[in-house]
Order: structure tokens, then C-alpha cells, then sequence
């Protein structure tokens, strides 16, 4: 039996997904005075990643997740240096939080938001990504595919180095321990 075969584990899988994201983003709000916040939601977010590609396979977890991770890295490493910088040019201290009261709010009533929580929103999204891209690549590994696609070696080899894996075929052991592509 392969990764992604059993019905019964991509439907459990599934549900687990949409729990574990929901108790994560729960997590991220909760964060900055109490227990949780941007660093351990991200972590609950990526476990669910990591059960993703456990239940569909790597490769349909990358089409479902739609976004390159190291993309969401970026932009969540952008959003908290910028969360944390932008007192300066208020001539305030580094990190200093802002608060927003909003009034009359459809469903919610009243609501505060504050930078820290565009803190923590980017914390998160770089423990996401991060973690993503390094279990894409491992679980890839595993699974006897390259570990990077084709359009990665241009970002992450050198020049003129060569690549130690086949490109773009799959490599399956024999059970003498030679290897051999399909």
C-alpha cells in the first residue's frame, strides 16, 4: 500500500486538516498576553501540512497549498520586520504596539486590533512556510522523486554544479540495492 491509498485516511486526514488549521489560527488570536501566539499556531498549521502529505502524497499537498512556501516565508519574515520597524518612523521605540478599536463590528460587537497581532500573523507565516518547505522536500525524498522540482535548481544550486539526483525522474530501488528510473 503507497502514501494517499487508503479512503479512509484521506477522509480522516481531510477532517483533521480543517480541526488542526481552525485550533491553529484559535492559537495565533489567542497568543501575545496569553499562551500561543504566532510561533506554536504556525507550528500546529504545519503539523497539519505534514498530515496533508502523509494522506494525499507530497506532490497533491503542493497543488492543494497552491502558494511556493518559501513565498509565504517571505512575505510573513516582510510582514513582522515591518510590524516591528515602523514605530521607528513615528520616532518611537522598536516594536512599540499600536491599537485599533473598531465599534460595531457585524457578528463580533466591538474589536481591538493591535501590531501585535500583524506580529504574530507574520511569525506564523514563516514557521508555515519554513517547515512546509522543509518536509516537501524530505517527504519528495522519501518518496523517491527528486527533492527539488525542476525550476528550484535554478534558485538553489550553484552555477556550475550538477545535480546528484536524476532530473525529473523518479528513482526506485531494486531489492538487490541497485538503482534504476521509471
Amino acid at each position: 500500500m503507497k502514501i494517499g491509498d487508503s479512503f479512509i485516511f484521506r477522509a480522516v486526514g481531510s477532517f483533521l486538516f480543517f480541526v488542526i488549521n481552525v485550533f491553529a489560527v484559535y492559537l495565533l488570536l489567542r497568543g501575545h498576553n496569553l499562551p500561543g501566539g504566532g510561533f506554536i499556531g504556525g507550528l500546529g498549521s504545519a503539523l497539519s501540512l505534514i498530515l496533508l502529505s502523509l494522506a494525499f502524497g507530497v506532490e497533491r499537498t503542493q497543488q492543494i497549498l497552491r502558494v511556493d512556501p518559501t513565498r509565504i516565508a517571505a512575505v510573513g519574515l516582510l510582514l513582522a520586520i515591518a510590524t516591528a520597524v515602523l514605530p521607528l518612523f513615528a520616532g518611537d521605540a522598536l516594536l512599540k504596539h499600536y491599537h485599533l478599536k473598531l465599534k460595531d463590528v457585524p457578528v463580533l460587537g466591538s474589536l481591538e486590533v493591535g501590531t501585535p497581532l500583524l506580529f504574530d500573523i507574520g511569525i506564523f507565516l514563516v514557521v508555515v512556510g519554513t517547515t512546509a518547505k522543509m518536509i516537501f522536500v524530505l517527504a519528495r525524498s522519501i518518496s523517491g522523486l527528486t527533492a527539488l522540482e525542476r525550476h528550484e535548481w535554478r534558485r538553489y544550486a550553484a552555477a556550475l554544479e550538477t545535480p546528484v539526483e536524476s532530473q525529473g525522474r523518479r528513482v526506485r530501488r531494486n531489492p538487490s540495492g541497485e538503482e534504476g528510473s521509471s
